[in-house]
This record gives C-alpha cells, structure tokens and sequence, in this order.
C-alpha cells in the first residue's frame, strides 16, 4: 500500500490551463510565458489550446495542425516549431537537431521583443505548411467525433489528453490516439507486428511517430485509409491487444 500512494505521489498532475502550467516557476518566467501566450492567441485567434504533462510540460498551439508550443523553464521559455526544420531562419535563431522540430530560447520581455517579428513570420509560415499539407484532409473535430463514438461505446474505456493530445483509454492503456501530423489528421493504434508489416504497404497507414521497431504502432490517415468501418474494426482490435483479458471477454 505505502509503494502504491509513493508511485501515486511521483507521477505528475495532469495539467489543465496555463496557470497550472506556470505554477510554481518564477515571477519573471510566469510574466514571459504570459506574454507568449498573448501573443501567439493575439496570432492565432482560433487556435485550440491544450497541454502536455510531465517533466517537459508544454503549452500547445493547433489550428488546421500544431504550430506551435510553449515551454516555461527555470529562467526562459522556448517557443517550438513542429515543422520547424521547414521555417525560414536566415539568421539562424532557430535551434534543434530533431528531423522536424525547431525552437528558439527567449529568455526576458526585452528578448521577446527582439524575436516578436520573427516569432509572427514563423508562426503564419506554418499554418501556412499545415494548410497546405492537410490538402483533402479531413478536419480535426470530425476524425476525432468520428474515433470517439468508436472507442467510448467499447467497455470500460475514457478519453484522457496525453501529451496535449487526446487518446483513449482502456483502465490506464492507451489503445488510440488522435493527433495532427504536419497537418494530416490521423489516428494511432497498435496491431499485431505481422499484420502491421503488412498493413504498412496500404495507401493511409504509416508507422506511428515515436514507435519503437517492430512494436505494432501504426498512424492511419482517414482521408487516405477511407473505410470507416474498416477502421472500426482496427480500434477494436487494438483495443483487444492492449485490454486486460477479463475486459476484452465483454466484447464477446
């Protein structure tokens, strides 16, 4: 019982605005994190807010796809750019060694000012991108309409938002996700490693970002992959991969 509340006190709090995301950093952070905040909404009027909990908890920013996040430090705040290595940056403010992502440290209200036309230029660049990514993409709110009528009605199941983006639970396990990949709106859920091999080779169907080799994550493209009673059908069964016994014998 007592390794139980010890874990229980160890795992972070799932956070659910921006105060529960400054909370705890100093005066001076909380003021700059602010004032990005501001200012990306101040961009992006429409943008859906949410957030990523844990050690690099973050603030993140989607319209058609993510543009862009907001991340408080000890002593600065790093904006990201998922599609950062796509940006212009002729003066190289951008930092980063993903194969997409980029970033930039701003570290005072002064800096801020500084970096306020490049920051505008980066984040109307990428909605830009997005925009043109999705291309005959479906929307945001109806693939994640659509997956959540699916994976609610299976037994025991919850929505939760993991890493700023919403997927579905069975007890504590992930079995889908919905989430934006530079624009393309797309499900992940996991199959058997044979099958997914070979679904691997079926126009819509990527491997998941993140997965590891071999482990039967997979990324669907529903305006590619456009069979939703097929899809159905891979929820359900990724549900039966990742639900304990007793819960997937309901289904039968």
């Amino acid at each position: 019982m007592a390794k139980k509340k010890a874990a229980a006190r160890s795992m972070p709090q799932q956070i659910k605005s921006f105060a529960g995301l400054i909370r705890g950093h100093t005066p001076n952070v909380q003021l700059l994190a602010k004032a990005l905040r501001a200012f990306v909404l101040d961009q992006l009027p429409d943008a859906v807010e949410s957030f990523h909990t844990g050690r690099d908890a973050l603030a993140i920013y989607r319209t058609v796809g993510e543009v862009c996040w907001i991340q408080p430090l000890n002593e600065r705040c790093n904006v990201y750019f998922p599609r950062g290595t796509e940006l212009t940056d002729d003066d190289g403010l951008l930092e980063g060694t993903s194969d997409r992502q980029r970033h930039v440290k701003v570290y005072s209200l002064e800096h801020f000012l500084e970096l306020e036309v490049a920051l505008q230029e980066w984040i109307h660049e990428s909605v830009e991108l997005n925009a043109t990514a999705v291309g005959d993409g479906l929307p945001f709110d109806e693939v994640l309409d659509l997956t959540r009528r699916i994976c609610l009605a299976l037994p025991q199941t919850k929505e939760t938002v993991t890493w700023g983006r919403p997927h579905f639970r069975v007890g504590e396990k992930i079995f889908c996700g919905c989430m934006a990949i530079h624009g393309r709106v797309c499900l992940t859920l996991k199959m058997e490693p044979r099958e997914a091999t070979l679904m691997l080779k079926v126009p819509g169907v990527a491997k998941a970002a993140y997965s590891r080799p071999n482990d039967g994550w997979v990324s669907v493209d529903p305006a590619v992959f456009d069979d939703w009673d097929e899809i159905a059908r891979l929820i359900l069964d990724s549900f039966r991969l990742i639900a304990p016994k007793k819960i997937a014998a309901l289904l039968d």
